[in-house]
């Protein structure tokens, strides 16, 4: 039996190094992620790290990988509808908790293949759905790029300048209320008010890019 004695150091893996690196993204967010960093909450040197990473552009990819997979599926819902607007409403919840994932994803640097589980999951009920339209699969591709720049575009823009902080206040006003490099953080309200336009928005862009009812 190896098990490891008293107070000596855990074995060091790419796989503690991405968990440690994946909170240090969620405490600290991205541009605090470093190998020092890493290296530091782990206790141990940088150069210890390089045995298993070459830097941070690796460390990178390796966080977006980790992230794809664990893009959720569908769920079971005899609607299909309701299945692939539920699918992408859990993919915005899970991407809402680690929003420098959604950064990462968006600047196309790094290509997660653990994706394609989502994606392949996503476009097979998007072919449910059509039914008797017979989307092409060229065609539903497109329909799967429109919905996952909608979602990316959620989860990262939850605060847009010139959008107002109050239900029912014009553009107008608030523009005038505030200058664009004043704009504060994204709090919850924020955050709440950005899914509830995604709730809103699904529905529409489905029914309109496929004819359903």
């Amino acid at each position: 039996m190896n098990a490891r004695a008293p107070g000596r150091p855990r074995i060091l893996s790419r796989e503690r190094i991405v968990t440690m690196a994946r909170r240090i993204a969620d405490d600290e967010g991205l541009d605090a992620l470093t190998v020092r960093r890493v290296a530091q909450r782990l206790g141990t040197g940088q150069a210890s790290l390089y045995r298993h990473i070459e830097d941070r552009d690796e460390l990178l990819r390796l966080l977006a990988e980790d992230v794809a997979v664990h893009l959720p599926g569908p769920k079971e819902c005899p609607d299909v509808r309701e299945q692939v607007i539920g699918q992408w409403l859990d993919a915005y919840d899970y991407l809402s908790q680690h929003r420098w994932a959604a950064r990462i994803i968006a600047e196309g640097e790094h290509v997660a293949d653990g994706a394609s589980a989502f994606a392949e999951s996503a476009l097979d009920a998007l072919r449910v759905l059509a039914g008797g339209a017979q989307e092409s699969r060229a065609d539903l591709a497109r329909v799967y790029r429109v919905l996952w720049h909608l979602l990316l575009g959620h989860v990262l823009n939850v605060h847009p300048v010139g959008h107002t902080h109050s239900e029912g206040a014009g553009l107008e006003s608030a523009d005038k209320s505030e200058e664009p490099d004043t704009v504060p953080a994204p709090g919850p309200h924020a955050a709440s008010t950005s899914r509830d336009d995604l709730v809103w928005a699904l529905p529409r862009v489905l029914d309109g890019m496929l004819g359903t009812p």
